[in-house]
This record gives structure tokens, C-alpha cells and sequence, in this order.
């Protein structure tokens, strides 16, 4: 048995206790399959054959069931899904400390504004999401307490079940809580935009540069570095693994099945990203109600009441106007 390490077109690279292998799909494998979920993806446990068969390659030829799935839909017109990390324990969301006005950041912006999909898809997928503030030598101590303190407020009622570390990849601080997390064989699926310092992270818990760095940009931005997805080895015998993966512009959840063992998916995600929406929703005249304009709507009349942040129901339906899921929480 062994573990994508990386996808490539046509090709895997293998881990297991043997070394690193190239791998291929079995035909009888790649005829099966009737959607993207069916191939193999990094993080995924696969069976091989034992002897090198054609172009020097082993042979997949089973894919074993998946614990959790981190999937989002492709970007284009047409819907369908890309997996982004099979098996990840946990999704920690990578972002920077809040844009002052002073010193712009237009990655801490992205993700600030998109977190609720990146925590939506890690529910969805039966990943535990935590969210990891890095670059806090960029900013003074009051700076990153009050980023953390408004990554807090936004989250809602999510905030209790969603740590939030803060990290330094330059000077290490912080680098113990999460390394933490990628031991005792759990796998950490670091994600986020481009520039937030994920392949430098990577780098700091392997303790080698594993994973290609670029220098910062002439406005002491990071740069997009990654292009591929990655398993990375930390922490030795008793470690764990992390996935690297490239910066993502958006991480809309996919809106289907994903075949997991649990009953798990976007529904899941939605009311546990959005559980003061999900209680509220039960209480709507309507089964339908899409909480804009519908009278007798418990969301809309906790906006207006003043207990629950308009933000908060604004996030909910652009994210789920984004999944096409219509009315997730009606009856």
C-alpha cells in the first residue's frame, strides 16, 4: 500500500516504506471511473503492484475509501468537481494579519473575505478547520490580536469550533502549536491564497526547504510559488504529514456528493459554518425561504433585531449562491 505524494498528468508519485515510486492507473481503474472523484488524488492510500511494469512505472489498481475529501468546484462554466487533498485530518486555513491602512495587503483581503468557503468545504469534507494567521512579524502585537479578534467576530457561531493560530515562518513563532497538529500520523492540509507563506510554513516543520520558495515581491508581498499539490513528511517517526498546496483565488465548496462513508457534504458544511443561520432557518414561514425578501423570515428579522450581523447573512448568500445550491436549509 501506498500514498500519493504528487499528481501529475498521468503519472502519481508514491510514497510508502519502500521510497518514492512513479506510478500509473490501471486501465481496468481509469475505464471504471465516471467522474473526477474516482481517480486518485494526493493524500489518497492506494494498492500497487509489487513489480515495475510498463515505462518503469508500478501499477494502481485500487483506490481505498476515503475518510475525508477536500473538494471544490472547478473553476469554469461548467460545473464539476477538483479534488484538492484526500485524507487531510485537517484544513488549516492559511491568511496574513488584517490590511492596515498603511500597508495594503490584497492576500489578507482575499482570504478575510472568503474564509466561510474554505471552513465550509473542510466541514463538508469531514475535515477539521483551523485557521492559521501567519506573517505576524509583519505587524505589532496589538495589530495580530486585533486581525484575530475580527476573524472571531466574523465567524460567528463557528468561532467555537475553529482554533486560530498566529505564526511567524520567518522567526518560528508560533511553529510548535502548529506543528503540533501534523503528529501522531494526522495529515494537515495547509490552503489559502497565493503569498500567505504556506510553502514557507511547510519548509520550517520539514526542517529542509522541501517545497520551492520565492523572494518577496518589491512591495514585501509573497509571491505565487506553488503549482502542484504535495505531500510533505514532518516530524520524523512520530510525526505527521502536510499537504502543500498552490494558492487557490477561491475555494467554492462543491455543491455534490462526495462519496464519502459518512453522510457528509455541502449541507453539512453550510449549517455547520453557518449554525446560527441553520437554527434560525427552522423557524421561517416558508420551507423555501431564501432569507431576502420573504415575509415572516427569522433570519431576516434577527438582522433586523440586531442578533445577527448583517455581514454575517451577506456571507451566507453569496457563498451560497456560489455552491447553486438554492435553498439548503429549506424543508
Amino acid at each position: 500500500m501506498s500514498r500519493v505524494g504528487v499528481e501529475h498528468r498521468g503519472a502519481y508519485e508514491l510514497l510508502d516504506d519502500e521510497g518514492p515510486r512513479i506510478g500509473a492507473l490501471d486501465a481496468a481503474v481509469r475505464d471504471a471511473a465516471r467522474t473526477p472523484l474516482d481517480y486518485p488524488t494526493v493524500g489518497d492510500w492506494v494498492v500497487r503492484s509489487l513489480e515495475v511494469r510498463h515505462n518503469r512505472r508500478v501499477v494502481i489498481t485500487d483506490v481505498l475509501e476515503r475518510t475525508c475529501l477536500l473538494c471544490r468546484r472547478a473553476s469554469g462554466p461548467r460545473a464539476r468537481p477538483q479534488l484538492v487533498a484526500a485524507n487531510a485530518d485537517i484544513l488549516a486555513v492559511v491568511t496574513t494579519p488584517a490590511p492596515t491602512s498603511d500597508s495594503p495587503s490584497t492576500e489578507a483581503a482575499s482570504v478575510g473575505h472568503r474564509i466561510e468557503w474554505y471552513l465550509t468545504a473542510a466541514f463538508a469534507g469531514g475535515a477539521r478547520p483551523v485557521i492559521v494567521v501567519n506573517k505576524i512579524d509583519t505587524v505589532s502585537g496589538a495589530e495580530c490580536e486585533a486581525s484575530v479578534d475580527a476573524l472571531r467576530h466574523r465567524l460567528g457561531a463557528a468561532a467555537a469550533e475553529v482554533p486560530i493560530l498566529v505564526t511567524s515562518a520567518l522567526d518560528g513563532r508560533g511553529l510548535d502549536g502548529l506543528g503540533a497538529l501534523a503528529s501522531g500520523g494526522t495529515t494537515v492540509a495547509l490552503s489559502g491564497p497565493s503569498g500567505v507563506g504556506k510553502s514557507s510554513l511547510a519548509n520550517r516543520l520539514a526542517g529542509a526547504e522541501v517545497v520551492p520558495v520565492a523572494p518577496l515581491s518589491p512591495d514585501g508581498r509573497g509571491r505565487h510559488t506553488t503549482v502542484r499539490r504535495q505531500l510533505v513528511p514532518v516530524g520524523g517517526p512520530a510525526g505527521g504529514t502536510l499537504v502543500d498546496t498552490p494558492g487557490l483565488q477561491d475555494l467554492i465548496p462543491w455543491g455534490g456528493d462526495l462519496g464519502l462513508p459518512r453522510s457528509s457534504g455541502p449541507l453539512d458544511g453550510l449549517a455547520m459554518a453557518f449554525g446560527e443561520i441553520a437554527a434560525l432557518a427552522q423557524s421561517c414561514r416558508f420551507g423555501d425561504c431564501a432569507h431576502t425578501v420573504e415575509p415572516d423570515c427569522a433570519v431576516t428579522a434577527a438582522v433586523t433585531a440586531g442578533e445577527l450581523p448583517t455581514e454575517r447573512l451577506s456571507t451566507y448568500l453569496e457563498l451560497v449562491a456560489d455552491m447553486d445550491t438554492g435553498d439548503p436549509f429549506g424543508s
